[in-house]
């Protein structure tokens, strides 16, 4: 199935409570328009998740073509045999490689996840440490995947120049964090979602928070979920995100909150099943994480009048970004 053009598959059902996201266009914050940046501040200090127009660029164009096959590639990936995938399972005690469906807990009562992951780090497809093992259908699209890296990072880079601006803070703060030739945990993820019974769907990946900078997803079926900010995480309280065609869905993460001492927000989110009549089909979903650099100390940032200061006996000394994501995975996994 491509992002760009999938097969025919059945509507988003207009019964859902949905969750109102703005659509935003990345052409427009590339020339850095004043209207389009306020628009991507506002909605990041209010819920921090948003649609980001593609198909009017040509960086977006070139993204969506690499998308594309990445998707198709992930079809093939997902098909090989669970002996071979288990071969590249959790490889080095990080999310990297394979992850089987059950390996991950949606609830405190341990019940499993319902969702396979293939993971490729950023550092391993540029060269920044040694490649790591995978099996032939990846490893010979390791440029690909190389490829995808650098414009999901320079796309993040567009976001943080945005909302820097807005800030006030000084040019090139957030992109001196996240200097892709710096080691970091940034990685690309590919989620399959297989149809469920129909009479025990429920949760398929856990209710979190992502600990990076900027997550960029690419879906075509509905699934994800937002709780909105405030809200008790109590069932009714959730809302399904239509997916847009030419649009990738966008959240910050945990990090942007610990620069801006809380004005940024991270949302709360999961992915249920495919609803409606999605729900026979096989969902994939493509995730590009942006991260701090590993030695980036996490704490609130200094140089804005908007971002509120520390009281003297709450100061952070501040972890580094490679504890703090290892600390993280610790806690999922």
């Amino acid at each position: 199935m491509a992002f760009s053009s999938p097969a025919p598959f059945p509507d988003f059902p207009s019964n859902l409570p949905t969750i109102q996201l703005p659509t935003l266009s990345l052409s427009k914050l590339v020339a850095e328009d004043e209207d389009e940046t306020k628009r991507l501040f506002n909605t990041c200090i209010s819920t921090g998740v948003f649609l980001l127009e593609l198909q009017s660029s040509q960086e977006g164009l070139g993204l969506i073509k690499q998308v594309d096959d990445v998707f198709q590639l992930g079809e093939r990936i997902f098909e090989l045999g669970m002996e071979e995938k288990l071969r590249h399972s959790m490889l080095n005690g990080t999310v990297l490689g394979y992850k089987g469906a059950g390996i991950g807990r949606i609830d405190a009562k341990g019940t499993p996840d319902r969702c396979e992951f293939w993971c490729m780090s950023k550092d391993d497809v540029l060269g920044i440490v040694p490649a790591l093992p995978a099996p032939e259908v990846v490893s010979g699209h390791r440029s690909l995947y190389a490829n995808l890296a650098r414009s999901c990072h320079s796309l993040s880079m567009t976001i943080l120049d945005c909302l820097e601006t807005q800030l006030g803070l000084s040019r090139g703060t957030f992109r001196a964090c996240h200097r892709i030739e710096q080691p970091s945990s940034d990685q690309s993820r590919q989620i399959c979602y297989l149809p469920q019974p129909e009479g025990d769907r429920r949760t398929s990946l856990v209710s979190h928070t992502d600990y990076g900078s900027v997550t960029i997803l690419f879906n075509i079926l509905g699934g994800l979920q937002v709780l909105p900010e405030g809200k008790a995480a109590e069932e009714e309280n959730w809302l399904w995100v239509r997916p847009r065609p030419g649009c990738a869905i966008i959240n910050l993460g945990d990090a942007m909150v610990k620069f801006t001492n809380g004005l940024l927000k991270s949302p709360m989110h999961r992915v249920m099943y495919a609803p409606g009549e999605q729900a026979n089909l096989t969902r994939y979903s493509l995730a590009y994480f942006t991260r701090p650099e590993d030695q980036c100390l996490m704490k609130s940032l200094e140089g804005s009048a908007m971002i509120s200061k520390l009281n003297s006996e709450d100061e952070d000394v501040g972890v580094t970004a490679g504890e703090w994501v290892r600390t993280r995975i610790k806690q999922n996994f």
